[in-house]
């Protein structure tokens, strides 16, 4: 290998906090509470010691604890089943290998039992905290407060019990009985970290808006059902927020600015119009197969959409790569005495994209021919891959900067594109309640709307905001909507295509033999709204094709159940 850890250094947070790996969505949750604990930072507490089963178990069994735990002591072998079930996160579950990687985060607190190495959320969390950190509006303050008073639930402001606490779960009642007998933890700051927001503010706005109105069900909902929605929103728009960087991140290089419609104050998203994203230059458009059959025109179509998304992975990578080397080369300019380092003590993407400018060339051509030529003293060119060759030939008429990023990929491309894929489909939720991207063995990626997603998604479009002034004890009252305008709205809010095809991203305006697949792919649809309890057709004419919620709450708070 010709490449030094210096040339090989990818991420930058300024870009994604994500380390591009195969995450799970408890492990991602876990840590997102405990930075949601710390203000942003991570904890201090790192247990690196082996956590079991028995050990876990044995606190509830042990009769010192009856009174907490009534009858437990009477039955150990069921005790230890729901202990292993119900509160804790395993790896390997159910194999000779199985260990324990922490609770279950059904609390706030269970991020104090997580085993460091076999629950590492890969940055999603970092990156979760800071879209929500970022949204604009009211949303992003009120949904990590609603997020905090949720899960943080049976104790204080110094996360102590309260002298008198509410009734609450056997779940929250068994991590509160574990945390008493934890030492307090204190965060703990990262060399190097700091905090950045998403490159799409927009997108933070809609994840902020949509935990605001799914959290105001909590009441209604079962804590474990509450959580599990979290999971699958939360994971959702962390996938939906990656495939819009993969999209506007390449462009924002090539052209060294980011694009005039882009930045905190610039970003024409608004969480809560009919139309969120209307005007954003970079709205992600996913054709999806509901009813998930493979080999299908619907599928065929769902594959399409998916590939041209994966392909566009190079270019991604290839402009994160050259991010991050122009930090490398600011920083040069900084310890020279040429640049000098904003106040905050980082530069921003937007301010490192004028770096790449031709008033930068001739120190660029400088620091970046010097990289170069360590690259060849190391191994000559006879010497090099023969994919790599052809970069080093002067006739190619690349400057050092851009030979530089081409090595970069050759070398490290392929590596890079394998795990940014894996990300997607762990954020996506392959081959897990939630999904939306699915694979057969053997087959092709495909995006499609499981039955648990949809569900999430419903809650969420069904809920509007209680007008000011409202005595309602809820934050939001239930509406009932049509179905076409529930296809309208997962189009324009989360990019999802149902009855039509995402023109700009992969297809052309839907012919005459897309028409079959597409009218198949909404009567698939209809069918799934009803498996799940949403729809009941009374007519064919769209006007009586109503979703109504399972909980109806009225603008003045009183609740039915049953939507009717």
């Amino acid at each position: 290998m010709a490449l030094r850890r210096r040339d090989t250094e990818f991420k930058h947070l300024g870009v994604s906090y994500l380390d591009f790996k195969r995450v799970q969505m408890d492990r991602v949750l876990t840590g997102f509470l405990m930075r949601l604990n710390h203000k942003g930072l991570t904890s201090r507490m790192v247990r690196r010691n082996n956590l079991s089963v028995p050990e876990f178990a044995g606190e509830f069994t042990d009769e010192r604890h009856a009174d907490k735990f009534q009858g437990f002591a009477d039955h150990p072998d069921m005790a230890r089943r729901w202990v292993e079930t119900q509160l804790l996160d395993m790896v390997n579950r159910g194999r000779p290998t199985q260990a324990v990687a922490g609770l279950r985060p059904l609390h706030g607190l269970t991020y104090k039992f997580r085993d460091y190495y076999h629950s590492r959320p890969y940055g999603a969390d970092a990156q979760l905290y800071q879209m929500l950190r970022y949204a604009r509006g009211p949303y992003g303050a009120l949904a990590l407060d609603q997020i905090r008073r949720f899960f943080f639930t049976g104790l204080d402001a110094t996360n102590s019990p309260p002298a008198q606490a509410a009734p609450i779960d056997i779940e929250t009642q068994a991590v509160l009985h574990l945390n008493s007998q934890v030492r307090a933890d204190s965060p703990h700051s990262v060399k190097g970290w700091y905090s950045a927001p998403p490159l799409c503010v927009g997108q933070a706005d809609l994840l902020a808006d949509d935990v605001v109105r799914l959290l105001s069900l909590k009441d209604l909902l079962p804590r474990i059902t509450m959580v599990e929605y979290l999971k699958i929103l939360f994971a959702f728009h962390l996938a939906l927020g990656q495939l819009k960087t993969m999209k506007l991140l390449p462009q924002a290089v090539a052209r060294s600015a980011a694009d005039p419609a882009c930045g905190h104050d610039r970003c024409p998203a608004t969480a809560d119009a009919a139309d969120p994203l209307a005007g954003c230059p970079f709205r992600v458009g996913l054709f999806v197969d509901v009813a998930s059959v493979p080999g299908t025109p619907v599928a065929e179509l769902a594959e399409r959409s998916a590939e041209h998304w994966l392909r566009r992975i190079p270019d991604f990578v290839r402009a994160a790569y050259g991010v991050r080397k122009l930090d490398e080369f600011a920083e040069h300019l900084v310890g020279q005495g040429k640049e000098t380092k904003p106040a905050r003590g980082h530069f921003t993407v937007p301010e490192l994209l004028r770096f790449g400018t031709d008033d930068y060339s001739r120190p660029r051509e400088e620091f970046f021919g010097s990289r170069l030529t360590s690259i060849t003293d190391d191994t000559p060119v006879s010497e090099q891959p023969e994919e790599v060759r052809p970069l080093l030939d002067e006739s190619m008429r690349l400057d050092p900067f851009e030979r530089y990023l081409e090595l970069l990929m050759a070398y490290r491309g392929h590596y890079h594109h394998k795990y940014i894929i894996d990300t997607i489909d762990a954020l996506l939720l392959k081959s897990r309640p939630g999904a939306a991207i699915a694979q057969p063995h053997g087959g092709h990626r495909r995006f499609v709307l499981d039955s648990a997603l949809l569900e999430v998604l419903v809650q969420v479009a069904l809920l509007r905001v209680n007008p000011r002034g409202s005595s309602s004890p809820y934050t939001h009252h239930t509406v009932s909507l049509r179905l076409d305008e529930f296809l309208a709205l997962l189009r324009n809010r989360y990019g999802l295509y149902v009855d039509r095809l995402p023109v700009s991203d992969g297809f052309s305006p839907a012919g005459i033999e897309e028409q079959p697949a597409l009218q198949a792919n909404t009567e698939a649809f209809t069918t799934r709204m009803r498996e799940i309890g949403f729809y009941d057709d009374l007519s064919d004419a769209y006007l009586t094709q109503v979703i109504t919620p399972r909980f109806t709450i009225t603008e003045d708070g009183q609740v039915t159940t049953g939507g009717r």
